[in-house]
């Protein structure tokens, strides 16, 4: 019989009320399916299978896998939702069970620039190479984790994850990593292709997409984020941070769907073409040099849908700035009265915040205000 490596992990944590829905929901938006049985929560992944159940003061954890290191990665997989949503309580998750060194996600892909190629002022567009990419083909999870390596280095930095979760780096060398979309992927080609916004203030992951040239080398994990559901009516809206899902969503869906695309975008110049069904409509937002967030333009766009007397044959799937977001998320919840499982909506990004900030102040940053 082939060797199952478990473990568990009980918490103390008497305010978890207050944080199981959306704990629950970043889970199942990191390629994970969550299932509940009997008032526990059957979580299944790529790389094992969890439960997570609610006990008197705090929850407990189990998570089953068939080797060391899919068992760091399934861990890492809970561990890092849970911290993230409830960082300010700052819980330490001790795990009883199976112990296994720090391993490289079993996900890791190495790529290299092929080509580079500026689409719009404010776009480029980046193909990049690298093997065993199957994994990245799904229509189903849109988003990556990009890792960015220096150019010339000799021996890259990879991220390491140990028997807590935990992310560990070799010698402490930590490189920059950011989530982008997935713009398209061709498996039969080892093609991976990324279309980067250009911000008024780069970080350093437009900052290494600015000055990429061929031959320079990243790392990918994932894939993650929920794509499109099945629908007789679609409404897609976003900021730049969001085109590259929009598009690719678009040219995925039937040739019959309808619906509306909501585009924001600083300037004309910087729209693209879209291959789209012709019954949905698309309309360009320009904010023409107001910053991103603070026009209420799709907010105000999505309260001009006429919506089908059947709120459950729409489907909403979006992304922007982080303000935005919130006003938006409150329409389609409180006001429009939208099912749950009918909208996916991304904070895709925070004016006055880094993706850093954001992880250190964790929901408060993140989820609707």
């Amino acid at each position: 019989m082939l060797k199952r490596y478990r473990a568990s992990a009980v918490v103390q944590f008497e305010r978890i009320g207050d944080y199981v829905d959306p704990i629950l929901d970043s889970i199942a938006t990191h390629d994970m399916t969550v299932e509940a049985k009997e008032g526990i929560r059957h979580i299944r992944s790529p790389f094992g299978s969890a439960t997570f159940e609610l006990i008197d003061g705090g929850f407990r954890m189990t998570a089953e896998a068939p080797d060391a290191g899919g068992l760091n990665r399934l861990k890492h997989a809970l561990v890092g939702p849970i911290g993230f949503i409830a960082a300010r309580e700052k819980l330490e998750i001790r795990w009883d069970g199976d112990h296994a060194e720090p391993a490289l996600p079993d996900d890791l892909r190495i790529l290299h620039v092929h080509a580079v190629e500026d689409l719009t002022p404010r776009f480029r567009r980046i193909v990049f190479r690298g093997k065993n990419l199957a994994r990245y083909d799904r229509k189903d999870q849109l988003h990556c984790r990009l890792i960015f390596q220096p150019r010339g280095v000799e021996e890259p930095s990879w991220p390491m994850l140990d028997h807590r979760g935990h992310v560990v780096w070799p010698k402490d060398r930590a490189v920059p990593t950011r989530v982008y979309t997935i713009r398209s992927i061709d498996t039969a080609r080892d093609e991976i292709t990324i279309d980067f916004a250009r911000h008024a203030n780069p970080g350093p992951a437009t900052t290494w997409a600015l000055n990429a040239e061929p031959g320079d080398i990243a790392g990918i994990l994932g894939p993650a984020a929920e794509g499109p559901k099945p629908a007789g009516f679609y409404v897609l809206l976003g900021d730049e941070t969001a085109l590259p899902g929009m598009a690719r969503i678009l040219e995925s869906l039937p040739a019959d769907a309808k619906g509306h695309a909501f585009i924001e975008l600083d300037a004309e110049t910087d729209a693209m073409p879209l291959d789209c069904p012709a019954g949905m409509s698309v309309t360009l937002l320009c904010r023409n040099g107001a910053a991103a967030g603070t026009t209420g333009l799709l907010e105000q766009a999505i309260r001009t849908v006429d919506w089908p007397k059947n709120l459950r044959e729409a489907f909403v799937w979006g992304g922007c700035e982080h303000k935005a977001f919130s006003a938006i998320h409150r329409y389609l919840k409180r006001e429009l009265g939208l099912p749950r499982d009918r909208f996916v909506l991304f904070s895709h990004w925070h004016r006055t915040l880094s993706e850093e900030d954001i992880i250190a102040k964790g929901a408060e940053a993140y989820l609707p205000e």
